[in-house]
């Protein structure tokens, strides 16, 4: 068995690296898996992530070592996880198939310091003067395909902007504010509204429906300020986060500025320090994918008529008669090995070492008796005994 799997190994991969159109194929497959599994890990659901990449394992592991009934329970379970993986994970995989905003090709900077200081000054000032507001700051996502309306603006931040912005006497005051680098981009912005009805409490506010459904969508770090009872809250995909007061909303605005790529780092060099290894955990998933799925690689069973031999005949006897005089050899192998096998080459080698005396005795057959080429495993024989007449000579 292991001389036998490193060959297949040896020569599936050797099939892998010499056809350029395996690489673009897994490649395609580990971006996939690389988006799943990122959206999985913004969810808070790291158990969930692992979880998938062990079963994936044993699946791959059941083709490879030929373990039926793992391999169907696996299969079985995976066809009913899809579904209840779409039913728990709605949201995140609204967020999946939407590629348009996954990436952004504008680069995004993050809040600068003296951004995060007039923020936070601006809060403190509408929260103690219970003003309602509602300001967001974008992520790595773009949330354009998110709002609607809203008046350009692309002013200079500053904290007597905000408090005229979100003032009662002034158009668009109940909308959201968009800062994007360091800049007020827009106001008077209409957000989705959260789906979610239970558990809202004391968020159950238009303005804090809106930051909640802005966070279910996307990464954005959206300001809270009631105006009811002046309470500073943040909305993070998808939970919330309370700020007694505006330093505590500076430490949370500074922690959402570091886990932006920085203005002066590189997107490859960015990418390589935080992601490198959730690619190649992508990219090992997609490659036994490939050997599970692909022709070149695929496991198939076949089955040949194949006439039988003698060893170890006692001396002084022979064989006179035998029934049935041929047997049906179930091989398992790759798909393209069967297309070179020549079917004289496999054969059945029956042991009669422990016959004794003349007559017809029943010998048992066993897949051990096969020979086949070592790229190959016999799996079954048929039937699983013969009638051999033994005869002096």
């Amino acid at each position: 068995m292991p001389a036998n799997l490193i060959s297949t190994l040896g020569d599936s991969l050797h099939i892998f690296a010499t056809n350029p159109a395996n690489w673009l194929d897994v490649l395609i497959i580990a971006s996939l898996a690389y988006i799943i599994l990122r959206l999985l890990l913004e969810a808070r659901s790291l158990s969930v992530a692992i979880g998938i990449l062990i079963l994936s394992v044993l699946y791959w592991i059941s083709f490879l070592f030929n373990l039926p009934l793992t391999n169907l329970f696996l299969k079985t379970f995976f066809g009913f996880f899809i579904i209840f993986i779409a039913i728990i994970f709605q949201r995140e995989l609204r967020r999946l198939f939407s590629f348009v905003g996954f990436f952004r090709f504008q680069r995004v900077l993050p809040p600068a310091q003296a951004t995060m200081d007039t923020l936070a000054h601006a809060v403190a000032t509408l929260s103690s003067g219970r003003v309602g507001a509602l300001i967001v700051c974008p992520g790595r996502e773009s949330i354009s395909r998110h709002f609607e309306k809203g008046i350009p603006l692309n002013g200079e931040l500053s904290q007597e902007l905000l408090l005229s912005i979100f003032s009662e006497e002034t158009p668009g005051h109940d909308g959201a504010a968009i800062v994007e680098n360091n800049r007020l981009r827009q106001f008077g912005v209409h957000l989705p509204l959260t789906e979610t009805t239970d558990g809202l409490g004391k968020f159950g506010g238009l303005r804090h429906r809106a930051a909640l459904g802005l966070s279910e969508r996307s990464d954005a770090f959206v300001i809270v300020v009631s105006g009811e009872t002046g309470s500073i809250d943040v909305a993070l995909r998808g939970a919330w986060e309370h700020c007694a007061d505006a330093t505590e909303l500076r430490k949370k605005l500074v922690a959402f500025s570091r886990a932006l790529p920085q203005k002066h780092a590189p997107f490859l060099s960015n990418w390589l320090k935080k992601d490198v290894l959730l690619f190649l955990a992508s990219f090992v998933l997609a490659g036994m994918a490939w050997g599970v799925y692909s022709p070149d690689f695929a496991q198939t069973q076949k089955n040949f008529t194949v006439s039988l031999e003698f060893r170890n005949v006692p001396p002084g006897y022979v064989v006179r008669d035998v029934v049935p005089r041929q047997v049906v050899l179930s091989l398992k192998g790759k798909t393209s090995d069967f297309d070179v096998l020549s079917p004289q080459s496999l054969n059945v080698s029956v042991d009669l070492s422990s016959v004794q005396r003349a007559g017809w005795k029943t010998i048992p057959l066993a897949t051990a008796d096969a020979e086949v080429p070592l790229n190959f495993s016999a799996v079954q024989l048929s039937p699983k005994n013969v009638q051999v007449d033994i005869a002096n000579q």
